[in-house]
């Protein structure tokens, strides 16, 4: 196995604190048990630095039933996704009352398993780069975001994520329009009980399964996505369409079932490595949404997910609603047997 590199990354990250959570109302979050973002430093023009302490117990991140014992990407991409709406506020010029729509992310963990056991909380540390600035401050319109982060002093991975805002004052009529029919209240969503079996989509716990069926073919899967309204993590606060996380961990969910069912691999001992997706509208809480995967040959591509990661996998998505595609993308998973060696990773100093 060779020995693990040094470089040095993030420049001035050593500073940032994990003594306190930020403003929450800055993360668009109403329990400061949903905070993970602990520190923000603007260092540029376009530039910033974040800190996340992981919760080392949360009912949503750490409750699965894998083996690897590696941060969840899930976690991972909120702490990112925390950063970006903090910085969007604070440091880009976005309004307070700007609405946000997701048009595009991605993530690639190559560090993900390369992570050295702690005791302690895990400290990530995050460098920001803005760019694709549409608007003025105080009424932007667009900005992409590219993030990198660190933990346990190792390169683990970065995210990328293109974002639009809209202006509070015109939001309701862009969502009427959008939609045809106007909205349904939070409160008067009705909700849904079934669910697949936990096991079968990593989980323990019922209240964080979002597929509510599922049909597995020769080599494709899809399902119905479960909408948790009244799981506090996915819904910190009431929501008029389905979060992207929410998406996300949908299409992580089957992935899993399509790992274990198409590919006869440990669904315990498998997670997501990366992603990219983009959405086309927003997903409504009050129309069925169906999550469909098609099996693609192994992940081929010479990156540095090929490099550090063993068992990778490549599967098609689309979100599908009212007969329309309203998200589609890749997801890539890794599976780590017990006993294979893997690469130590980048140190950074």
């Amino acid at each position: 196995m060779p020995p693990a590199t040094k470089k040095t990354c993030l420049p001035g990250a050593a500073n940032l604190e994990f003594m306190r959570t930020v403003d929450r109302s800055l993360l668009h979050r109403w329990a400061l048990s949903e905070v993970f973002l602990t520190d923000a430093r603007k260092t540029g023009e376009e530039e910033y630095l974040a800190a996340a302490q992981l919760p080392p117990l949360h009912a949503y991140y750490t409750e699965s039933t894998s083996r690897l014992g590696c941060p969840d990407p899930m976690l991972l991409l909120e702490c990112c996704r925390q950063a970006e709406t903090y910085g969007g506020h604070e440091y880009a010029g976005v309004s307070r009352k700007s609405k946000f729509l997701l048009r595009s992310w991605s993530m690639e963990l190559p560090g993900l398993l390369t992570l050295p056991h702690q005791e302690e909380p895990g400290e990530l540390r995050i460098s920001v780069r803005t760019g694709n600035r549409r608007g003025t401050p105080g009424d932007v319109r667009r900005l992409s975001f590219g993030i990198d982060m660190k933990l346990a002093q190792r390169c683990l991975g970065f995210v990328r994520m293109d974002v639009g805002y809209i202006p509070a004052e015109v939001y309701d009529t862009v969502r009427l329009q959008g939609r045809g029919r106007p909205l349904v209240p939070f409160k008067d969503l009705p909700r849904q009980t079934a669910y697949v079996d936990p096991h079968l989509v990593g989980r323990s716990d019922p209240a964080n399964v979002v597929l509510s069926s599922a049909t597995v073919g020769s080599d494709n899967a899809s399902a119905t996505v479960r909408v948790p309204l009244e799981n506090r993590s996915m819904f910190d606060h009431g929501q008029d369409h389905v979060p992207g996380m929410v998406l996300m961990e949908a299409a992580r969910q089957l992935c899993l079932l399509g790992v274990s069912d198409l590919w006869g691999a440990s669904v315990s001992r498998s997670t997501v490595a990366g992603f990219e997706f983009s959405f086309t509208r927003y997903a409504e809480l009050d129309a069925p949404t169906t999550v469909h995967i098609r099996k693609t040959e192994p992940y081929a591509h010479e990156d540095n997910l090929s490099l550090m990661l063993p068992d990778l996998r490549t599967f098609h998505i689309d979100f599908e609603q009212d007969g329309d595609i309203i998200a589609s993308g890749r997801m890539h998973t890794t599976t780590a047997s017990t006993g294979v060696p893997l690469l130590d990773g980048e140190e950074c100093v």
